[in-house]
């Protein structure tokens, strides 16, 4: 995935978990009752997943995830690597 569409795609994810977690801490759920109120926790542990999903997109954890074109270039070679 390119990293431009990667990134993307983790700021939508994670904006998206914040307004979750953000609508669940400020808004309707505080009036949930009964079998309903089971429902808040599993909305907040998704959110939390979404969060980290999207930190996952920004910064992946191995070079196998990121299929960047830029790392297929040669090095920079530097004024001490004349030789």
């Amino acid at each position: 995935m390119p990293i431009a569409l990667r990134r993307t795609a983790a700021v939508v994810v994670l904006l998206a978990g914040i307004a979750l977690a953000l609508w669940i801490v400020f808004g309707s759920p505080h009036e949930w009752t009964g079998a309903m109120r089971l429902l808040k926790p599993a909305l907040g542990l998704t959110s939390l997943g979404m969060i980290s999903a999207g930190a996952w997109l920004m910064f992946p954890g191995s070079p196998d995830d990121d299929d960047d074109d830029a790392n297929t270039q040669a090095p920079v070679t530097g004024p001490l690597d004349a030789l």
